[in-house]
Order: structure tokens, then C-alpha cells, then sequence
């Protein structure tokens, strides 16, 4: 596990939040994360996508808000099959059949996340979490 993640684990979870101490969700954790470790700005929060500004949000909607942001060419993520660190996870958890949370890659088959009524943590990305799935994307600035 790299060191520098302890930095985001036991971060609270709020939807839309992008503040460490306060709270942050998923998709900005992903953001930030990858903005502090290698400088790269999506210029992008999930308030430029989502308007709900409720906690249970992805139980009052069916538009494909998460998989529209990333499958948008213009918005320069690129899906790919082999897991690099740094690669988004998005996937489809509950009985939504619409993408509702994302997680971000760290390498030997681990990713930092957060959800609703959780801080952030490291999790394995197993058959549970690969089940759920719904496509990994790269941001097309990485030079690997």
C-alpha cells in the first residue's frame, strides 16, 4: 500500500462535500486524490453533474449521470481493461441498475473509497466489487 494514502482513510462521507476534514464523496475523493498525488486537475466536481443535493441520491434518479460524465470523449477519460493505480471504478452497488458509486484503483488489487454512512477505506477489489462493475476509466493525461 502506498504511504501517502493514510492521508485520505477515515475521511467522513458527504454527497457533493470536497473538504477532507468536513467531508467529501466519492467521485471528488477520486478527484483530489489523484489532483495531490500527480498534479492533474479534471476540473470537474460531482455539483457539475448531479443536482440532487440529497445524501440518498442515487435512490431519485435514473439518468446515467456517473457513466454520461465519464464515457463523454470531451471530458478526457478513456476506458481501459488493465488496472493501472490511479484508475476510477465505477459501479453500479445496490439494486440501481445505473452507476452510484466509483472507486479509485491503488494497485495490487486494492481501492480507496467512500459511501454513505462510511469513512473512507481501503477495500480489496474482489468478485464482490467486480460484480458491480461498470467500466474502469483512465484520465487520458497519464503517461504510463
Amino acid at each position: 500500500m502506498p504511504e501517502w494514502i493514510i492521508n485520505y482513510l477515515g475521511i467522513p462521507y458527504r454527497h457533493l462535500g470536497n473538504d477532507l476534514k468536513s467531508g467529501i464523496d466519492c467521485g471528488n475523493l477520486c478527484a483530489k486524490v489523484i489532483y495531490d498525488q500527480t498534479g492533474e486537475d479534471f476540473n470537474t466536481h460531482t455539483w457539475d453533474h448531479c443536482d440532487i443535493v440529497e445524501e440518498t441520491w442515487y435512490n431519485k434518479t435514473h439518468e446515467r449521470v456517473m457513466e454520461n460524465f465519464f464515457q463523454n470523449e470531451k471530458n478526457n477519460f478513456i476506458e481501459v481493461d488493465i488496472l493501472q493505480p490511479f484508475d476510477i471504478i465505477l459501479m453500479n452497488i445496490g439494486s440501481s441498475n445505473i452507476a452510484n458509486h466509483c472507486a479509485l484503483y491503488i494497485g495490487n488489487n486494492k481501492m480507496l473509497q467512500t459511501m454513505v454512512d462510511h469513512t473512507s477505506w481501503i477495500s480489496p477489489y474482489g468478485k464482490w466489487y467486480k460484480r458491480y462493475t461498470m467500466g474502469v476509466y483512465r484520465w487520458k493525461n497519464f503517461d504510463f
